[in-house]
């Protein structure tokens, strides 16, 4: 499930070299670090029918927030490559250039889980909560377990959002402090000149 989540968020960044790779290391850690907390707690038990469906829930959200960290931190980039460059020219390293852009990235990754937390029982009611409800059981029990789930959800997303936000951040300049996203655009845009003169 992992390594298919990883395949599906790196289709955001496919210009960025190991995309697959950020991706993937991003959404085992945070959905593996999230689940070993949580059985070591005691909040989940060790039974492959806990474990596959609260599972795959972590894991499916930390990639939602993988590919959108790595699509906002990619479009802001693009988007400033100016002052991005501008900076790099006036001494400043790398990661300070891009650090309110980091951060942008991180926070838009996280805005859908934090929504969703703030909308708990009151606008949202999980197929968890609404299932074990349903069958029977209390629901202030049924809220509390749903409540553990989404913070899962929210830790899951978070660090896996900041782990390919700070990695992808390294593959994006050259040895040399040189923005490789603006160079292989120019590139692109470069190539594309002859066929366009040709044209007219």
């Amino acid at each position: 499930m992992t390594f298919a989540a990883a395949a599906t968020a790196a289709r955001r960044a496919q210009d960025v070299k190991g995309s697959v790779q950020l991706s993937f290391y991003s959404i085992a850690t945070g959905s593996g670090v999230v689940i070993a907390a949580m059985l070591a707690t005691g909040a989940l038990t060790p039974d492959i029918a806990v474990l596959v469906p609260v599972g795959s829930m972590i894991i499916a959200n930390a990639m939602n927030a993988c590919a959108q960290a790595v699509e906002r931190f990619r479009a802001d980039v693009t988007a400033h490559t100016g002052q991005i460059e501008a900076g790099l020219a006036l001494g400043a390293v790398p990661a300070v250039t891009v650090a309110p852009y980091v951060r942008s990235a991180v926070y838009a990754s996280l805005l859908p889980r934090l929504d969703m937390l703030k909308s708990l029982g009151l606008v949202w009611i999980p197929g968890v909560m609404a299932g074990m409800m349903v069958s029977g059981a209390s629901p202030i029990y049924a809220g509390i377990y749903q409540f553990v789930i989404v913070a899962m959800i929210l830790a899951a997303s978070g660090i896996a959002g900041l782990i390919v936000t700070l990695l992808m951040r390294s593959r994006v300049f050259s040895p040399a402090a040189q923005l490789r996203l603006r160079a292989r655009q120019q590139d692109r845009a470069a190539g594309q000149r002859p066929a366009d003169m040709r044209s007219q």
